[in-house]
Parts: structure tokens; C-alpha cells; sequence
């Protein structure tokens, strides 16, 4: 039998996405304001909605090897995971489809402002005895079966007969609080060399100031799981409409708002990746087999 084939767009002259040296030449200047402006959690949150490129957890950074990225191609914002209530879930999650497992990166954001240990003695603070805790409280959740099954079918439906391996990560402070310029402690690389060493089992632990934008962050996009399905939040201007898109579009809706967020990109850009997204949709739902292309366009 032969099946018909879901052909890429090729054309030389479509409107084409921006390029990720634009991309981070836009984003890394705009980092750094915002870190320097004092911003709270909210204002972070927004930004990293906006550009998850700089979250941690999408590529083997963290945890064991042998990823195959991303379910759905997107971090999803505050992933509701049930039992827990709406301030206990992650602010950030990846489902990682590891080799032979599914690999959720949940991550803690706190404000850049907020201290990791206490002036004038070696204890932590409690905004970071909170925190710690908070990933306490998701590892007790990963702990039962039950939410496991719960976790595969909700987050990663066509691989929930894999066991789950997640990961914690923890963003937190600056690094000028372990500077001997800045720092407000006696014995700033003690403090740091203590820092580096509380993290617990599948815990990571970052400060602001080492994130880094990444080029495989170029294509995913920002998900909400709603009661209802999934929503699009934001995809980047870099965003391809190739086998990204072709895998995002068979599990979202409209993505007209998103698109609507997306800076950097002109009027002909938006109707294009509309256009695209209605073409990759409906050959995610359409009832033939068809033959499918993993080229990005």
C-alpha cells in the first residue's frame, strides 16, 4: 500500500524564522537588564515563558544521558500534578523521553534576589529552606505508584508503560553573593564550596547568573495543561514549522495568541506559521497513514 507523503515546504522565498544568532543577540542583553532590575519571581516566570531556551533539563545537562528531547517539543508552565495544590506544582516542567524511561525536569524558580545562606553565620536562609522543600514535596509525589501512572498518561501518554526517572532543579540567587567583590559573607568560596554540596540526590541546583541561552532551545515552545487540553503559550521567533511543529500541532489547538506573543517576527511570518500550523494539523488528524518528513523547514 502506498501511502501519501506530508511534503515540507521548501520554497526559497518563504517568510523564514529568525536566526539564533539573532536570537541571542537579542536575548542576552535583555537577561541581563532584567537580572539587574531586581525583578521578583512574576517578572522572571514571564520572561522564561516567553524564552525557555535559557531552562535547564531540555537536553541531558541534567540527568543521565540518551535523550531523544522533549514530549510535545515545549516546557509546560505550572504542570498540574494531581493531589498537590496550585502553589505546590513546578513553575517549569520537560518530560524527557530518555532511553528506556520518561524523564520529568520539574524546576523551582525563586527570586534572583534571595540569599542562599545568612550573613554572619554558614546556615541557610529560610527563603532557600522553602525551596529545598518544595522539591521534597514532588519527590514524595514521584514516590507513589499510583501518581507515576497518573504522570505517564497524563504527560507522556504514548510512552507511559516506561518506568519514571525524574529530576529536580532549583534556581536560585546570584553569584555575586559568592564573589569576594560582593559577597556579604567573611569566606565567600567556603560558602560556594558549600552551595555546591547540598544538593540531594537527582537534585540541581542553579544561581541565575548560570543560565545560558541554547541553540536546542531554537524550536520548543511554552504549553499549558488545562482541564480542557493543552493550550499554546508562546513558541520563539526561531521556531522551524517542520517536524517541531508537525508533533506540537497534533496535540494543541489554535495557536493564534501565541503566535500573536511571538517578537522579532513580521505580519507575513505570523500568517505563515498559522498557515503551516493548519497544514501539520491536519495531517496529524487526518484518518490516512501518510509518509512523514522530519526536515525543519
Amino acid at each position: 500500500m502506498r501511502f501519501p507523503r506530508a511534503v515540507p515546504d521548501v520554497d526559497p522565498d518563504r517568510p523564514q524564522p529568525l536566526s539564533w544568532d539573532e536570537y541571542q543577540t537579542f536575548l542576552s542583553p535583555r537577561w541581563e537588564a532584567l537580572l539587574a532590575s531586581n525583578p521578583n519571581e512574576r517578572k522572571v516566570q514571564e520572561f522564561l515563558e516567553l524564552h525557555p531556551c535559557f531552562l535547564p533539563g531540555a537536553t541531558a545537562s541534567v540527568g543521565r544521558g540518551g535523550h531523544h528531547g522533549p514530549s510535545f517539543e515545549a516546557v509546560i508552565r505550572q504542570p498540574p500534578l494531581q493531589g498537590l495544590g496550585p502553589t505546590r506544582v513546578p513553575d517549569f516542567m520537560w518530560v524527557r523521553r530518555d532511553t528506556g524511561a520518561i524523564c520529568p525536569i520539574c524546576i523551582e524558580i525563586e527570586s534572583p534576589s534571595k540569599s542562599w545562606f545568612n550573613k554572619g553565620s554558614r546556615t541557610p536562609t529560610a527563603e532557600l529552606t522553602q525551596a529545598i522543600d518544595q522539591l521534597t514535596e514532588w519527590k514524595v509525589w514521584f514516590n507513589s505508584p499510583e501518581n507515576r501512572l497518573i504522570f505517564g498518561k497524563t504527560y507522556a501518554p504514548q510512552y507511559a508503560d516506561r518506568p519514571i526517572e525524574p529530576q529536580f532543579v532549583l534556581i536560585f540567587g546570584r553569584d555575586s553573593e559568592f564573589r569576594a567583590s560582593s559577597s556579604k559573607h567573611e569566606n565567600p568560596d567556603y560558602m560556594r564550596l558549600k552551595r555546591d554540596h547540598m544538593s540531594r540526590s537527582n537534585e540541581h541546583f542553579f544561581t541565575y547568573d548560570q543560565l545560558r541561552p541554547s541553540r536546542e532551545g531554537a524550536d520548543y515552545a511554552t504549553i499549558t495543561r488545562t482541564a480542557v487540553g493543552w493550550t499554546l503559550h508562546s513558541i520563539p521567533p526561531t521556531f522551524s514549522t517542520g517536524a517541531r511543529m508537525r508533533e506540537l500541532s497534533g496535540v494543541v489547538g489554535d495557536p493564534s495568541a501565541a503566535v500573536s506573543r511571538t517578537d522579532l517576527i513580521g505580519s507575513d511570518r505570523r500568517a505563515y506559521l498559522l498557515e503551516r500550523w493548519r497544514y501539520w494539523r491536519a495531517i496529524e488528524h487526518s484518518p490516512q497513514n501518510h509518509v512523514l518528513s522530519f526536515e525543519r523547514e
